[in-house]
């Protein structure tokens, strides 16, 4: 196995622990930005000089590269960032037929620049699409031809770097709940408040729970791994393709090794809710601490809550800055006191209880009193509501008279003249799975229109009594 500095120079982190290590990043950034236009990974020295060059024209400090000579020209500071860069394994000199002098990059480079840049710009967790990709890929029919090639190997990076991403969303609400700390003024805790929910709370946490809900995709995911295990056809093409690529003549070890990556992934995904949530912990916890310290150090009014909080604030600074005096410890004492609360505040939260005090309940008169007749109809009007209510026992019912001596019916065969047959049909569905019902359903993948709604198809299976 490799080792990282068996790739690296032994001096390729120099320039970045150097005095300069701010204009030797920035340089380095540069260069990389100047080669986008570019072909290749190179560019004519002169103009890599003049890019330099304009970067120190800002600058007029002083620079050495030898410790002894110091020196304030841009260009000559230009021209001594890339002899470092150079000595140090960063680039490399190329010479074309036309003898013209070309700087490029080293290949090893370019993925540590491409690093730096995104920690510059501390971008979010880019997870966005990764778990569409892995379900894309293993629906798609036509990629299993080369299962390995096309879908397994694709599906094993994208399913490792989802758990990255999650686990650098963790760790970015961890970094912000640190940056909360005492001496954090009110607007202050504001600003950090809505910067967490500009980059962490309305983008990478609201996909992961909306569009990027692990929970819509999972399912179907489990469904085609086992699909893909089960299958011989399947597993026989996977083999070969992995003896192709990763270049293994044991047909038994690449079999093995074919079912551990696909129980690996199987078993990443049902792994994922203990990341959601902790993540899920974090981002409430943030939220909760940023809205009380900001509500604490806002009640600042005329209330009594404000004028303790001011009273307070003004004994810690002179507690900070001065320490205890002697006897100062008695005079907060006289400053604080507590009195039973007789009464509740205007300004108070607390809710106030409403009591209620039962009287004698006089008799009914006779006109007041309902007749047998009235009685009657009162009761047969809540049968009837009873009747027409959508309870497990009535579509219980329902369905039996429906289904009369048949055994099984398909769903768009039930007559819907009315929104409310439309109802009874869901409520079929919803009651379905009840052990006391006399029915059961058969649900397919495919969907039927009924009075104009499309719903899922389902038979309906009188059970065997």
């Amino acid at each position: 196995m490799k080792h990282l500095f068996d790739i690296l120079p032994s001096q390729f982190f120099r320039p970045l622990t150097s005095k300069y290590r701010r204009e030797y990043a920035d340089c380095i950034t540069l260069l990389l930005n100047s080669f986008k236009s570019e072909i290749s990974y190179g560019i004519n020295r002169e103009i890599v000089v003049r890019i330099l060059s304009d970067y120190f024209e800002a600058d007029d400090s002083e620079m050495t590269f030898d410790d002894e000579t110091y020196i304030r020209d841009a260009r000559e500071k230009a021209n001594g960032v890339i002899a470092m860069l150079k000595s140090c394994g960063w680039i490399e000199y190329e010479q074309e037929t036309n003898h013209q002098l070309n700087v490029v990059l080293y290949e090893y480079a370019i993925p540590i620049i491409e690093s730096m840049n995104r920690v510059i710009r501390e971008e979010e967790a880019e997870y966005q699409g990764i778990i569409s990709q892995i379900h894309a890929s293993l629906q798609n029919e036509d990629l299993y031809s080369k299962p390995y090639e096309l879908i397994i190997k694709g599906v094993q990076e994208n399913t490792e770097r989802l758990l990255s991403e999650l686990k650098k969303l963790n760790a970015s609400i961890k970094r912000h709940m640190e940056k909360q700390t005492n001496e954090m003024e009110a607007d202050e805790i504001l600003d950090h408040f809505f910067e967490y929910h500009k980059n962490i709370g309305s983008k990478a946490y609201l996909r992961m729970k909306t569009s990027e809900n692990i929970s819509y995709f999972r399912s179907a995911i489990i469904e085609r791994l086992e699909y893909i295990l089960e299958t011989p056809d399947i597993m026989d093409r996977a083999v070969a393709g992995y003896i192709e690529v990763e270049e293994e003549t044991d047909e038994e070890a690449a079999y093995d090794r074919l079912v551990q990556m696909l129980l690996d992934v199987k078993s990443s995904f049902y792994r994922l809710d203990d990341i959601i949530d902790e993540i899920d912990r974090k981002h409430t916890r943030y939220m909760r601490n940023a809205v009380m310290r900001a509500k604490f150090l806002l009640a600042t009014g005329n209330n009594l809550e404000g004028k303790l909080s001011q009273i307070l604030n003004r004994y810690v600074e002179q507690l900070n800055s001065d320490g205890i005096e002697d006897g100062f410890e008695n005079e907060i004492q006289n400053l604080v006191a507590l009195y039973p609360q007789n009464y509740i505040s205007p300004e108070s939260l607390q809710s106030i209880p409403v009591t209620k005090t039962l009287g004698r309940v006089d008799e009914l008169s006779e006109e007041n009193r309902m007749s047998a007749e009235e009685r009657q109809l009162y009761k047969e009007a809540l049968r009837i509501k009873n009747r027409n209510r959508f309870s497990r026992k009535n579509i219980n019912a329902y369905v039996m008279d429906i289904l009369k001596d048949r055994t099984q019916m398909a769903v768009n065969e039930i007559s819907v003249e009315s929104r409310r047959d439309l109802l009874r049909i869901i409520y079929i569905s919803i009651y379905a799975g009840n052990r006391s019902n006399n029915y059961t359903i058969r649900r397919t993948r495919e969907r039927t229109q009924i009075a104009g709604f499309s719903l899922p198809y389902f038979d309906i299976i009188r059970k065997d009594t």
